[in-house]
């Protein structure tokens, strides 16, 4: 059953964005072609305490006139005296059909596994509608919302199947010509689990390739074991490699 609704609701967007290729001629030109950025940060500490953090994100992105495709992976680990004190993985690709120049219809695959969540996996597949709500020299913000289907794997065993809310927020606010603030903020909300993860950054940009950037990510789950944390968070330190201009 649970891959027969996975298989319809498949189906039912690459319906709805066939459906409306033929009427809309959106065309989004000035961003066509590749795009992307490489992300690696490590903090390591010896002393009283041995500790070492590392993280990696990559994200590439691909845009023609009616159609945007996106994918983004990361991964995190962090160790103390030897022992892994945390290790998430992510997985992300949406794709976009254009509608009009700020409005697109969406669909999008996300699966995580993060070992100290309580969960042993999550993944969703959805689809719905977004918008580009503000255009500016120095600020952007695309909002989203959509329903989907969520399945997880608890620690100790147990599956959770659920149908779920999907809403969506990015914004990115360029302070100055080197200097720019995002947050990106995700929220999947179903009867069993609300995952909220917001993803806060600072972004200063040292030459036409190199970028720093400092970041907080806080996830939250409303629904864990007894012997985890809802929240988590993390602050990185990283450099970002360019891969096009």
């Amino acid at each position: 059953m649970n891959v027969f609704r996975t298989r319809l609701l498949c189906a039912y967007c690459s319906s709805a964005l066939m459906l409306v290729s033929p009427i809309l001629s959106a065309e989004w030109g000035e961003d066509a072609g590749w795009s992307g950025d490489a992300e690696f940060g490590a903090m390591l500490s010896t002393g009283n305490t041995d500790a070492q953090n590392i993280t990696a994100r990559s994200r590439l992105r691909y845009e023609i006139p009616l159609w945007r495709h996106t994918l983004q992976l990361e991964a995190y680990s962090g160790s103390e005296d030897g022992a892994t004190t945390q290790e998430r993985y992510l997985g992300t690709f949406q794709t976009d059909r254009k509608l009009t120049e700020r409005d697109y219809l969406f669909g999008v695959l996300r699966g995580e596994k993060d070992r100290f969540s309580g969960y042993d996996y999550q993944r969703a597949l959805s689809a719905g509608y977004g918008r580009r709500v503000a255009d500016t020299e120095h600020f952007r913000l695309d909002l989203e919302a959509g329903a989907g289907l969520r399945q997880a794997r608890l620690e100790g065993g147990g599956n959770e199947d659920e149908t779920i809310l999907r809403g969506a927020g990015a914004l990115d606010y360029r302070i100055n010509d080197a200097l720019r603030f995002t947050e990106d903020l995700l929220i999947q909300a179903g009867d069993n689990n609300t995952e909220v993860e917001s993803i806060s950054a600072l972004r200063y940009r040292l030459n036409d390739k190199f970028t720093t950037r400092f970041a907080l990510t806080v996830k939250h789950n409303t629904d864990v074991p007894e012997d985890r944390e809802k929240t988590d968070t993390v602050t990185s330190i990283s450099l970002v490699y360019d891969l096009w201009n």
